[in-house]
């Protein structure tokens, strides 16, 4: 019988990601799904969106309404259409991740501040509270992406002179 934390003869083994780089990754993975979900909620209640929007601006008398729904209408788009953008950035950065790349470990850091200024701004927008239950898990996510990066065990293995490169853990 072993322990989690026995040494092991097994060089595959000790090339593993890391457990602590792998719940970064899952919370990565978690925070894109959030975005899915929060560009998908966006786009099947649009209408509902747009009503709760107007009805809570502070619009001059003999607005033209409809003029106004239009423009906010592509807002709601311009939120949606760059997830799946995101998404390919994302799987670039937990390969990185994986490899263990500095560069990826900065971008985690990068991404999570982006996310809790994103989520942070949308709090305080009027959004429905579905829209804005999905921005604080948002928020939460990336608070815990930015602890795990804090960790020594972290930041030991995205040191500048500790490399894992994907040719050292699948050599020819």
């Amino acid at each position: 019988m072993t322990t989690p934390d026995a040494p092991t003869t097994d060089p595959d083994a000790a090339a593993a990601t890391p457990r602590h780089v792998r719940r970064m990754i899952v919370l990565m993975l978690a925070n894109l799904a959030l975005s899915a979900v929060f560009a998908g909620v966006i786009l099947v209640f649009q209408e509902q969106l747009l009503d709760y929007r107007l009805a809570h601006l502070d619009l001059p008398a003999g607005t033209d309404l409809a003029a106004a729904r239009e423009t906010m209408r592509s807002s709601v788009w311009s939120r949606a259409l760059p997830v799946a953008l995101v998404a390919l950035g994302y799987l670039w950065v937990i390969h990185g991740l994986r490899t263990g790349q500095r560069k990826a470990y900065r971008q985690v850091v990068l991404i999570s501040v982006a996310v809790l200024l994103g989520s942070g701004l949308t709090l305080v927008q009027p959004v429905p509270w579905w829209l804005g239950a999905i921005n604080v898990a948002k928020v939460l996510v990336a608070l815990a992406l930015l602890f795990l990066a804090s960790r020594p065990q972290i930041r030991g293995w995205f040191a500048e002179g500790n490399r894992h490169h994907v040719a050292a853990r699948h050599p020819s």
